[in-house]
């Protein structure tokens, strides 16, 4: 029986920051594959930072799956694996300015995948909730009444900011503020 977990995020670069750095000190090995086609089957283009990906990143732990399944497309384009041998991370984005977007992380698995792989999903969803808090708010639109939004995971610096006003928070349902 396949099994998925997903969380909504709301992250600036500083969030992004202090995650990737507690991933990679527990996780040493891990790269990040940017979402764009392969130049090859065996090269997936794999970085150790973040910071060179674009907006959806492959969360790649190489000690538990050396070698991704690759798509290789009629046309001869090669993409790797969105979930599964790895966990997808569509960046969080101010498509306009002053307004952060929420991204999400999303993974994938079975009752036949590698147990070392279930673990390392769970130690990402806890490093997750080191660095983030649930702690949101928005405005029900029939009632007008601020409830709370524990759907959501908001980063320090993405909460600071909304804050004090400088960005506005929102997912694909509602504008969100940090509980004060």
């Amino acid at each position: 029986m396949a099994k998925t977990k997903q969380a909504q995020i709301l992250l600036l670069e500083e969030d992004e920051s202090r995650i990737v750095e507690t991933i990679l000190e527990r996780f040493p090995s891990v790269r990040f594959i940017d979402n764009v086609t392969w130049s090859s089957a065996n090269v997936p283009p794999a970085h150790e930072s973040l910071s060179e990906c674009g907006s959806t990143v492959a969360i790649w732990n190489p000690v538990i799956f050396p070698e991704l399944p690759v798509d290789v497309r009629s046309n001869g384009m090669i993409f790797g694996p969105q979930v599964g041998p790895v966990v997808q991370w569509v960046r969080s984005r101010e498509v306009t300015p002053g307004v952060l977007d929420a991204g999400r992380w999303a993974a994938s698995w079975s009752d036949s995948t590698d147990p070392a792989m279930v673990g390392f999903i769970g130690e990402l969803w806890k490093i997750l909730q080191k660095h983030t808090s649930n702690k949101l708010r928005h405005v029900d639109a029939v009632s007008g009444d601020t409830v709370s939004e524990r759907r959501l995971r908001v980063g320090p610096e993405a909460s600071a900011k909304a804050t004090s006003g400088e960005i506005a928070l929102v997912s694909p349902k509602s504008g969100l503020l940090p509980e004060t």
